[in-house]
């Protein structure tokens, strides 16, 4: 008797665990529901070790989030142009009660082959995604580093082939720079 409560009970157990997880089409469902978005296309997604990302355009334009397995929640970023006139653009994301950053954008200059994401100490490759759609990019971090009363070291930068710098984002000599860089 002992034996078969013990297997109900493992039994029980599966089924509810899997019957409790989050399936991918749910948390996309979650998306769309908390985006309101009428044009809500799906670009890309992938699993991560603590979530997801998910790459998106809707009448925004281009959109990133990620969803945190621990608090089965979406964090969205602000939008970022569809067509960028110099070849590459960005966002993120950065909430507290999800403590990951994350980066994405798109990439539509071929020149450009890698994408860099530079804080003080951390330096993070981002991930290029070739689809039907077009080139993407994304990237995340535990945390946003600060040095108080330093400026801004979030560099975003954007490489050719050979390692040039092709387009940048950040303070660079004491100035702010953003944009193409001229040859």
């Amino acid at each position: 008797m002992n034996l078969v409560r013990r297997f109900s009970f493992i039994i029980i157990l599966i089924i509810f665990i899997t019957g409790c997880s989050v399936s991918n089409e749910d948390k996309i469902n979650k998306l769309i529901e908390k985006t309101q978005s009428e044009t809500f296309e799906l670009l890309y997604q992938e699993e991560v070790e603590k979530g997801m990302v998910v790459l998106y355009k809707d009448e925004l334009g281009f959109r990133h989030a990620f969803y945190s397995n621990k608090t089965e929640y979406w964090n969205t970023s602000g939008n970022a142009e569809i067509n960028p006139n110099d070849g590459f653009t960005w966002g993120m994301t950065n909430d507290p009660n999800i403590p990951i950053l994350t980066f994405a954008g798109l990439i539509t200059d071929d020149e450009i082959q890698n994408v860099m994401v530079r804080q003080n100490t951390l330096n993070q490759q981002a991930k290029i995604i070739s689809t039907e759609q077009g080139r993407y990019w994304f990237t995340y971090f535990d945390y946003l580093e600060e040095t108080p009363g330093q400026p801004d070291s979030l560099k975003i930068e954007a490489l050719s082939g050979d390692g040039e710098i092709v387009w940048k984002d950040g303070v660079y000599d004491g100035k702010l720079y953003r944009g193409k860089v001229k040859k």
